[in-house]
């Protein structure tokens, strides 16, 4: 199994995090370790000299130091040794360099740091039990400082050479985890805008899967749109050149025959050549909104019962024309969110669509119920209807069926289940009146 992008790039951090960090905690234990016997060895050397300094036979109550081979971090030290009697203060012993008086901003207890010789000391006073003798001494804290320095310095030195390490190690990483995404931008790259076939899913990391899966999801519908759009400008094309040749062949008959009846006859023919480019244009644009908009627009509270209503008065005119009776049966209230533009555009391709293919005489019914708290719109005929098989192709761009007689250009029922698609409602087909004929449902989910 592929490791995630994740684990490639965690894995070689800690790693390498904890390998630099124990290589410096144990260079800095080292470190310590050496700095502390340091100031142990310096310590004794300062303890000697005292004890030396004070065993020396003298007179005078200046103690001078022997001169010893001591330790670099021994500390030049000053002290003063006081007794207290009679309260009179006699100085009984003190280091070279020291006054003879107490050192102003020397504290008579305890710790304090004061200006001495030059130099800033860091002082301790304290007495004995019975307080006859009180004594202080002091460090150097330059001498001080200079130790701290150095000793934080060692301790910085293995960060120091470990960082670079570090960074180069993480850099490493990072570039070899993140090389599926150059691998994948490089295929991205090399590609034509033609070339919509699928990336490969296998030896990806796991966070680079779902967008690989996406990535082929859009190019699939990217494809079917362009395949799409490519047979439905073949197929708009085709369907108008048709139209247009028959137009332009009438127009030429109507302009050579002498005879007036014939010349009305040729227009009236044209006419309605030129009436059925322009639905098939309209029906074209509709389908074409349909198709480029991808969503119902904005959705509304509708009362559909109105909407159908109105429809079919519209309709009813064409219905008188070619003698067919249009029934209603309607439910009181039917309410429902939708675009109302596009529902109208619905119930009108539907009705329309079983006026032009009921015939003569015959009967087209548009119901609205309620079925289980779904609204359910049926527009059915009593026309010549079609097999089961043929059902199946109810919807296909162009594609016309029953008598060719009928006016029509084959996109009605593509505007309507579109349309439907978009409501999140489902158009179904089936057996149209007392059997016959093809009846078209559609029902709209009680979400709607």
């Amino acid at each position: 199994m592929k490791l995630s992008i994740q684990a490639r790039l965690l894995a070689p951090i800690m790693l390498a995090v904890l390998v630099v960090g124990l290589a410096t905690a144990g260079l800095a234990y080292k470190r310590a370790v050496h700095e502390v016997d340091e100031l142990v060895d310096a310590q004794l050397s300062q303890y000697v000299r005292i004890m030396l300094a004070l065993a020396h036979d003298t007179d005078s109550d200046e103690v001078e130091p022997p001169h010893i081979n001591g330790h670099r971090y021994e500390s030049r030290m000053l002290f003063q040794i006081w007794q207290q009697e009679h309260g009179r203060s006699q100085l009984l012993i003190r280091s070279p360099d020291t006054p003879l008086a107490w050192p102003e901003g020397v504290a008579m207890n305890g710790y304090s740091e004061a200006r001495i010789v030059g130099h800033t000391w860091r002082c301790f006073t304290a007495a004995d039990e019975d307080g006859e003798q009180i004594a202080w001494a002091a460090l150097d804290v330059d001498i001080r400082n200079d130790l701290a320095r150095a000793i934080a310095l060692d301790n910085m030195r293995p960060y120091l050479f470990g960082l670079p390490i570090l960074a180069l190690v993480l850099w490493l990483a990072i570039r070899k985890g993140l090389s599926p995404l150059r691998q994948l931008e490089t295929e991205l790259a090399r590609r034509s805008p033609e070339r919509l076939d699928a990336l490969p899913e296998t030896g990806l990391p796991r966070e680079l899967n779902p967008l690989v899966r996406s990535m082929n999801r859009l190019f699939g519908r990217v494809s079917q749109t362009i395949e799409n759009e490519r047979r439905f400008t073949s197929d708009a094309a085709h369907e108008l050149r048709t139209p247009l040749a028959a137009l332009r062949m009438q127009l030429q008959v109507g302009q050579r025959t002498p005879d007036d009846a014939e010349r009305q006859a040729t227009i009236a023919k044209a006419m309605r050549g030129a009436d059925r480019m322009s639905h098939l244009v309209t029906q074209l644009l509709a389908l074409a909104r349909l198709e480029s908009s991808g969503s119902a627009g904005e959705m509304q509270a509708i009362d559909l019962t109105g909407l159908v209503g109105d429809v079919v008065a519209d309709l009813e005119v064409m219905a008188v024309e070619k003698e067919i009776r249009l029934i209603m049966e309607l439910t009181p209230e039917a309410p429902l969110r939708g675009n109302p533009d596009l529902l109208r555009a619905l119930v009108r391709n539907l009705v329309d669509n079983a006026l032009r293919y009921a015939r003569p005489g015959g009967r087209v019914a548009v119901s609205l119920t309620r079925r289980a708290g779904a609204t359910v719109l049926q527009v059915a005929d009593d026309g010549p209807g079609l097999v089961p098989e043929e059902r199946e192709k109810l919807g296909l761009r162009f594609h016309r069926f029953g008598p060719q007689t009928a006016e029509g250009v084959g996109l009605g029922l593509s505007i309507a289940r579109r349309i439907a698609e978009l409501h999140g409602a489902e158009i179904r087909f089936g057996d149209g009146l007392d059997g016959v004929g093809l009846a078209v449902e559609v029902a709209f989910p009680a979400t709607a």
